[in-house]
């Protein structure tokens, strides 16, 4: 998983070790880090208060190299684009319902 943060911060798996580390350096800056940090309840609360996102794709990633503010939901999807989809699908039925039939013109 492909990980950009804001602040610095260690997360530990279920045994309480520390699996990864997110250092001076580091901040800011897209890093690779396992998966298995999502266990750490600090990830969730680091994605909630856009501390950190997680980010899921390569097309996510040119995003946030260009507006690294944008933010993710606990899951390391992107929170807006839920609610995008859905108007945008909205608005897709609306025209097809506002289009005249093309079929029933034919005689």
């Amino acid at each position: 998983m492909l990980i950009i943060a804001r602040v610095c911060a260690e997360f530990k798996n279920h045994a309480g070790e520390v699996v990864y580390r997110v250092k001076p350096g580091d901040l800011g800056m897209i890093r690779e880090a396992p998966e298995s940090i999502r266990e750490d309840h600090l990830f969730r609360l680091m994605v909630s208060d856009g501390s950190l996102e997680a980010v899921a794709s390569v097309d996510r990633k040119k995003i946030l190299e260009n507006d690294p503010m944008l933010g993710t939901d606990a899951e390391g999807k992107n929170a807006g684009a839920a609610a995008a989809a859905a108007a945008k699908t909205e608005s897709r039925k609306k025209a097809a319902k506002m289009e005249p039939d093309a079929e029933a013109g034919k005689q």
